[in-house]
């Protein structure tokens, strides 16, 4: 799983989600030669700092023929490229959906909320966030109690509790690769219950009409820091 977001994204996007997006063998073959080339040139137009996320053409997406989420890592930089394998209702609120990584890393998103993850390192095993997801379904101020179990990378786990306030920050337009988004931008500030644990910020940019959460800024534990997560195509 610490595979994840430490391999080339070049080979992630090729080997992985959107290098089977072709049925046919050669545009696979010019598809690759696009990507390495791009991610070439901007690894070698930097020489320091983290690595850049990957870039994602209007070519590319069109060439993507199933569900897409883009991953980036804040801490380690990168990107990495998660297809959707299932969807399933539970006795919580909304619907989970599992996306898996080329390396087999998977995310739990309930309504576009993170709710857990496997393979990433620091994982996290469970999470209420029930409070959250009902206020980006109706795009309205609330707060609560939000609960993580989150492994310590072994075999223990520590429990983690927040008293969070989430706000409509009103309409915002956002540009996914070639598409400009109306959304409803909600903003969730969280702070520990418990002595000696950090406060959280998460953002969520919610599609006018569909609901859908298309991007977001989320928290996935104290190892893994925050991802960027975008919705491509669903």
């Amino acid at each position: 799983m610490k595979k994840m977001f430490t391999r080339g994204v070049a080979a992630v996007l090729i080997a992985g989600l959107l290098g089977a997006c072709s049925s046919k063998e050669t545009d696979q073959e010019d598809f690759s030669k696009l990507v390495f080339s791009s991610i070439k040139d901007i690894a070698t137009s930097r020489r320091e700092g983290p690595r850049p996320k990957a870039e994602v053409t209007a070519d590319m997406l069109a060439q993507t023929t199933t569900a897409a989420l883009q991953v980036n890592p804040e801490s380690r930089g990168g990107s990495d490229f998660l297809r959707r394998i299932a969807v399933r209702d539970d006795s919580s609120l909304g619907t989970v959906e599992i996306w898996k990584s080329s390396d087999n890393a998977q995310i739990f998103l309930r309504n576009g909320v993170v709710v857990g993850s496997r393979g990433i390192g620091g994982d996290i095993i469970a999470a209420d966030a029930n409070v959250t997801v009902r206020s980006l379904q109706k795009r309205a101020n609330s707060g609560g109690i939000r609960t993580y179990v989150i492994s310590d990378g072994d075999v223990t786990t520590t429990d983690y509790q927040f008293r969070c306030t989430i706000r409509n920050l009103g309409g915002e337009k956002i540009s996914i690769v070639n598409q400009i988004i109306k959304t409803d931008h909600l903003r969730e500030d969280c702070v520990s219950t418990q002595s000696g644990q950090a406060s959280v910020q998460n953002d969520y940019w919610v599609q006018s009409g569909t609901g859908l959460v298309r991007k977001s800024r989320q928290w996935l534990g104290p190892r893994t820091g925050y991802f960027e997560l975008i919705l491509l195509k669903n």
